[in-house]
């Protein structure tokens, strides 16, 4: 009775009295159970080692089978280059593991191929000497028998990645064919996946056999110490013990990722506080992991869907800009070629009409990829020199026609403190102000349109100037005033059945402005009109020049004999621009791939290639590379690129490759001409 109350009283004693009676003995005690502990946390770390390199193995070949499946549907080189880094993770386990099985194994050749397995430097060491010396333990040589066996499934996913990549980057193979492919990654994929489950749990039984025979070990030589001992020493040591053994075992399994452990509370002392403060830093780490994992989820998975999106239409507009410009070249080009011929009065009203309603479409097509390359950051601003007054008559000619069509008075204001020559972006600032006096057109029924250049400030190096278009038209509600410049937005829904339009060119017009610094605002009333104004700030230091005339290679006549390879695989267009270079003077020839290309450049001599981009058999791009790297007479004639595609860096890809131009479709003629007249010199 008085011994139970003793100890009662004990547990409660603060540890500092406790380690007065118990130094001694514990002294060697705990020497002792510190060899015995560096010996078990070493040896468990290393088998926890290798259940983290099998997560790492399982993860990266898991990763490896994704991006092959990626790779077959997106045919991307750089999902297969991902898919070959991802494998090397097993391979190198599987390197490390076949030189450990050696009589005199290599060991740095082993340590490298744990590191290639991604392992933890700190942790390679002890996971080659726990191979060597517990090599036939049951639990190690079980887990060893089933990592070899995963060895064909792995040659296996290597050889399926190559008949992959062989069938996509060489053989071109269809898309059934691809599929007959993937559908052997299944079995493999799952076989693996069960084995690296046996091996997982091979190593955790080990683990927990050889934490249980340490944990014997250490309760064995306590209870000899202890025999030896007092009463009040084995009172206090069992006391102790029993506090930090729950506290070790809660901390051990927090280690092995379960959060829900609760060390048990069985004093009131030093050891028990730190059990409920154990308790509540359990907790505590619990809640805020869960918090990050779902916040990582969260990003993940929006990550995932924002790229996911920004991939969907940049492809989308990618092949809406190819797939509407072709036909557009061919409807354009034979219409410009119509008005040019003997047409009578009718007729000519008719391909008018034609020729606006193409530009019309390419108007809008231009707006939305624009608003793509913008909402991208990749639309690039230009710091060159230009006249504003020519800028400005420039673009009131082009808006004169519209605003005559409706009997409006086109009017225009300079403020004569205006400088004459600018530093920046001509053609950004172009299509500012056609976008606001097309809308301002576009909206007025009668009256005038102005368009007023005031100057703000003004310096030495710079001039803010503010430019406000004004009309007579129908005027902007106040509450609306704000969603007008958002994307695809107008007035009111009755608006674009009304008026027409997309309602890009205002959303287009504030991005363009706010890129350059400057602001775009609105004052209007509904009935009476509106006034837009933009405040841009120019650069006023103009490099100096010489002053070379500038003259136009349209003007000058085609030399005899000129001869241009064109190469492009649509029958139309190639029948346009045939009539439009032989109407000019050339003499051409036609090609209806690369390969037709090359072979024509063997045998005949030319003064310039046309050059399409996507063709069957051999495109563009894989034609002017052969022709620029070959040790041939023609290995330097001029190249222009003429397609359909004018998305985002399509320029600076066909540069890249030796090209000399480029111009889109529908194309100009009097460009065309321009363009090839100065290759030809």
């Amino acid at each position: 009775m008085k011994y139970n109350l003793f100890q009662r009283w004990l547990k409660d004693v603060p540890i500092s009295r406790k380690l007065y009676f118990t130094v001694g003995i514990m002294s060697i005690l705990i020497l002792i159970e510190l060899f015995s502990l560096s010996f078990s946390i070493h040896n468990l770390s290393a088998v926890r080692s290798y259940v983290n390199g099998e997560g790492q193995w399982s993860k990266n070949q898991k990763d490896a089978v994704f991006y092959l499946r990626e790779y077959a549907y997106t045919r991307d080189e750089k999902d297969f280059l991902v898919f070959q880094q991802k494998m090397k993770v097993p391979l190198g386990d599987r390197r490390a593991r076949i030189e450990l099985e050696k009589e005199n194994p290599n060991l740095d050749i082993a340590r490298q191929g744990f590191l290639d397995g991604r392992n933890n430097p700190e942790d390679v060491d002890g996971m080659i000497r726990i191979f060597r010396q517990f090599r036939h333990l049951y639990y190690i040589d079980r887990a060893i028998t089933i990592w070899t066996e995963a060895d064909p499934y792995l040659d296996a996913l290597l050889g399926i990645g190559n008949e992959l990549h062989q069938a996509i980057a060489v053989q071109h193979a269809s898309d059934a064919e691809i599929l007959v492919l993937l559908k052997k990654l299944e079995p493999i994929n799952q076989k693996i996946t069960i084995l690296e489950d046996d091996f997982s749990n091979t190593l955790g039984d080990g683990s927990r056999w050889l934490e249980g025979l340490v944990l014997k070990l250490l309760l064995a030589l306590t209870f000899s110490v202890e025999v030896t001992g007092i009463l009040i020493t084995i009172s206090i040591s069992r006391n102790i013990e029993r506090g930090l053994k729950e506290i070790l075992t809660s901390t051990q399994s927090i280690i092995q990722g379960n959060l829900d452990t609760r060390a048990e509370v069985y004093s009131k002392d030093e050891i028990g506080e730190l059990a409920g403060h154990f308790n509540t830093m359990t907790g505590t780490i619990r809640e805020k992991i869960t918090e990050l994992k779902l916040a990582e989820e969260n990003i993940r998975r929006e990550k995932e869907r924002a790229e996911a999106s920004e991939k969907v239409k940049h492809l989308f507009l990618a092949n809406m800009s190819h797939e509407i410009r072709t036909p557009m070249n061919a409807i354009l080009g034979f219409a410009r070629l119509l008005q040019d011929s003997t047409l009578n009065a009718e007729q000519k009203e008719y391909i008018s009409a034609i020729l606006q309603s193409g530009d019309n479409l390419l108007v809008i097509l231009n707006d939305i990829l624009d608003v793509s390359k913008i909402e991208a950051n990749k639309l690039a601003l230009e710091q060159v020199p230009f006249n504003l007054r020519e800028l400005i008559n420039a673009a009131l000619a082009m808006i004169q026609p519209k605003a005559d069509a409706k009997y409006l008075s086109l009017k225009y204001v300079q403020h004569e403190e205006t400088p004459e020559i600018l530093n920046g972006d001509a053609l950004r600032l172009t299509q500012i102000l056609l976008n606001l006096l097309s809308n301002a057109v576009k909206f007025t029924e009668s009256g005038a349109v102005e368009l007023a250049v005031l100057v703000k400030e003004r310096s030495d190096q710079e001039v803010t100037i503010r430019f406000t278009v004004s009309d007579t038209g129908i005027g902007v509600p106040a509450e609306l005033q704000t969603r007008i410049f958002e994307s695809f937005e107008q007035a009111a829904g009755g608006t674009a059945r009304r008026f027409g339009g997309t309602g890009l060119g205002l959303s287009i017009v504030r991005n363009l402005v706010e890129l350059q610094g400057g602001k775009v605002w609105v004052e209007s009333e509904p009935g009476k009109g509106s006034v837009f104004s933009v405040i841009l700030t120019f650069s006023t230091m103009v490099p100096q020049q010489e002053n070379v005339p500038v003259v136009s290679s349209f003007d000058q006549p085609v030399r005899p004999g000129t001869r241009i390879l064109v190469t492009e695989d649509n029958r139309v267009n190639q029948l346009l621009v045939a009539r439009v270079l032989q109407k000019q003077g050339f003499e051409i020839d036609l090609a209806n791939n690369g390969l037709e290309a090359l072979e024509k450049l063997g045998t005949d001599r030319y003064d310039l290639v046309i050059m399409d981009l996507q063709m069957p058999e051999m495109d563009g791009y894989e034609a002017t590379s052969i022709i620029r790297s070959s040790p041939t007479d023609y290995s330097d004639i001029p190249i222009m690129a003429m397609t359909a595609h004018t998305v985002q860096g399509e320029v600076e890809k066909c540069m890249a490759l030796g090209m000399n131009d480029f111009i889109s479709k529908p194309f100009d003629p009097d460009v065309l001409k321009d363009k090839i007249m100065r290759l030809i010199g």
